[in-house]
């Protein structure tokens, strides 16, 4: 007696021949080609984050060299700021000694 297969018996059906399917591919040896493709993009890949690197060193070393002029700068500024204080102080004891002799010379 012919019975008209129902969805049930359609999803078994396309579950097994996926199955099926699925285990041919895994048994199949992976091609020459899809080897070789495989490896191109290994090499890319590799390439790439070898430039990536070398870009990040030398931005490590331009960041360095930057770091190293506002070091300089720093302490170019520090020093002036340091002699023009001295000079300041200077400045203030000769008007101090020049406003002393003055008086010294009222008294006399």
């Amino acid at each position: 007696m012919f019975k008209l297969p129902d969805h049930k018996d359609r999803a078994k059906t396309a579950a097994d021949a996926k199955l099926a399917k699925l285990e041919k591919f895994k048994a199949a040896a992976p091609s020459e080609e899809a080897i070789a493709a495989a490896r191109a993009r290994a090499e890319k890949r590799a390439e790439k984050e070898l430039e990536a690197k070398e870009a990040r060193a030398e931005r490590a070393r331009q960041q360095a060299e930057e770091r190293k002029v506002k070091d300089a700068q720093r302490e170019k500024q520090v020093e002036q700021q340091r002699l023009e204080g001295i000079s300041r102080e200077a400045a203030q004891k000769a008007a101090r000694d020049a406003r002393y002799a003055a008086r010294k010379q009222r008294i006399r």
